[in-house]
Formats: C-alpha cells, sequence, structure tokens
C-alpha cells in the first residue's frame, strides 16, 4: 500500500477477515467505502483535507487492495457483516457514512439493514435502488448497457480473472478509464493493477461482479427495494458528465427515501472522486460537519 502523509495504516480482523485499514485525523467517525476496482488510496485526497475535522476510516474491502481476498463472501450481506464486524472491533458504534460504486450499493443496504449503526450517508455515483420504470429509464438503460459489456465479461468465470490480471491488463485499463475526466493518479493506477495481477484478487474481482454488483443492480430495477423506506439522511452525488442514467431518472420519491437529496457535480463523471476531489470534499464536509 502506497505511504500517503497524514494517513495511518493498520491490520484489523473482522468477521474472520484481515482488513487492511486507514485512518487519519480524531473526533466523530465517517467511515468511506470505495469502489471498484480501487481500494482505500481512492479517498486520500478526501482524507488529508478533512483530516482535522473527523476521525476518519477507509477500508480495503474484501479482495480488494491489501485486504484478504478468501475464496468466497462476495454478496451483499457478508460485506455489510464485515463492516459492521469491522465498526465493532474499532468501537465504533454509530458512523457517518460514504460509498462509492459498489461500496454505495452495500452503503445503501447497510442504512436499510443497520440504521442504528449509520448517522447519515453520503452515495457517489449511484443512485438510490428505487427505480420506477417509465420511458425516459428504459431509454437511458437501452442506451447504456452497450457500455457496459465489461460488467459481464469481468463477472465470466475463467474469462474474467483471466483479462483483469494477465498481460497488458487490457480489461482493468479499461474499466479505469471508463468516464474518466481527470486521469487518475499514476501511483493510484499503478496499485489497482498490481493488485489485480494476484490471482486470488483477479478471481474475487469476478466473483464480486457475478454476487453482488450485478445482482444488486437487477434488484433495484426489479422494483425489490420499494417498500423499503430509507429514512438514514442521504446525500446522493453524481457527476453532472456521467450519462450512465437519464437525470430524472435518479431523482427518488419521498414516498421511497424522504430524507434523500440528490446533487449533481460539475467536472466528473463516474469516477467523480479522482475527477473533482476538492467539490466532492466540499460536499461531504457541508452535509456530514457543517
Amino acid at each position: 500500500m502506497t505511504e500517503i502523509t497524514g494517513i495511518r495504516s493498520r491490520t484489523v480482523t473482522a468477521n474472520g477477515l484481515r482488513m487492511h485499514v486507514t485512518e487519519a485525523g480524531a473526533g466523530a467517525p465517517i467511515l468511506f467505502l470505495h469502489g471498484f476496482p480501487q481500494s482505500s488510496l481512492e479517498w486520500a485526497p478526501v482524507m488529508q483535507a478533512l483530516a482535522g475535522r473527523a476521525h476518519l476510516v477507509a477500508p480495503d474491502l474484501r479482495g480488494a487492495g491489501d485486504t484478504e481476498a478468501p475464496p468466497g463472501g462476495y454478496d451483499s450481506p457478508t460485506v455489510q457483516r464485515d463492516v459492521i464486524a469491522l465498526l465493532d472491533e474499532l468501537g465504533l458504534a454509530r458512523v457517518d457514512l460514504v460509498g462509492h460504486d459498489w461500496g454505495a450499493l452495500v452503503g445503501f443496504d447497510l442504512c436499510l439493514e443497520h440504521p442504528e449503526r449509520i448517522r447519515r450517508f453520503v452515495a457517489i455515483a449511484v443512485p438510490a435502488p428505487y427505480f420506477r420504470m417509465n420511458r425516459a429509464l428504459v431509454v437511458g438503460l437501452l442506451r447504456a448497457f452497450p457500455h457496459l459489456w465489461f460488467q459481464w465479461v469481468t463477472a465470466t468465470p475463467g474469462l474474467g480473472p483471466r483479462l483483469l490480471s494477465r498481460g497488458r491488463q487490457r480489461l482493468t485499463r479499461h474499466i479505469l478509464r471508463v468516464s474518466e475526466i481527470r486521469p487518475k493518479r499514476d501511483e493510484d493506477a499503478a496499485a489497482y493493477l498490481r493488485a489485480l495481477r494476484e490471482p486470488a484478487r483477479a478471481r474475487a474481482a469476478s466473483k464480486l461482479y457475478r454476487g453482488l454488483i450485478l445482482p444488486g443492480f437487477m434488484r433495484a430495477l426489479s422494483g425489490a427495494y420499494i417498500g423499503r423506506v430509507l429514512q438514514t439522511p442521504t446525500l446522493v452525488l453524481f457527476g453532472a458528465d456521467d450519462a450512465l442514467l437519464p437525470k430524472d431518472a435518479l431523482h427518488v420519491s419521498a414516498d421511497d427515501a424522504p430524507n434523500t437529496t440528490v446533487e449533481f457535480v460539475p467536472g466528473g463523471a463516474h469516477y467523480l472522486v479522482d475527477d473533482n476531489p476538492e467539490e466532492v470534499t466540499r460536499r461531504i464536509a457541508a452535509f456530514l460537519l457543517d
């Protein structure tokens, strides 16, 4: 793991999993959950900026970064248990939560399944899981699916791990560049590529898509979350240049999530934290700390 000034690292065993955890600052706790194919490195600029205002905790999730990559457990219930066990191990009864990409998928589930542990939530680049089918959403999905071919390739047993880890890692490089506005820091991109060269981590990444990312998205589209009201005060941040779904489809009904706000951040797309870390940090601080 790259050493970054002001950010501390340690290993914690939670839910039987040896997890690499980065921390900064002191005070009220904020937990950060990274996206794919990233690690806690994603949050370094945000953590450095906010270290003087809160206790910031960013683990490498199951199979990612320097955390163990066991053969199984790449589903939302297991990852939720990882996170809750980590909070218990760190003595954190209740936290504010920030999640990007699949970290945000897990974040929504944590808010619904363990509302007593999450005070407020910032979801980045993932909508609240309350899709209601209409013409605009269907058209948007039809336009988006051809650009998401890499998700099904990644999820394919054998093929996905091979393409993620071997040769020039063109699949991993493609995923890291999808919708990228500002290039990722060279040392971060190198760390993500290096981690996936390990066969166990490449297999874990494929299982994550099969067991959590694609099923989570399909559950939301199927209406499985309708009726499960999200009470946690939530801010959803989307890159204004993220064209995955039409903006109208990202707003959520007060019947589903009465305390949820959606904001569009300029100068960013799916990798919003990398594209515009200054504005993301400002909005996180305004929602959680001001």
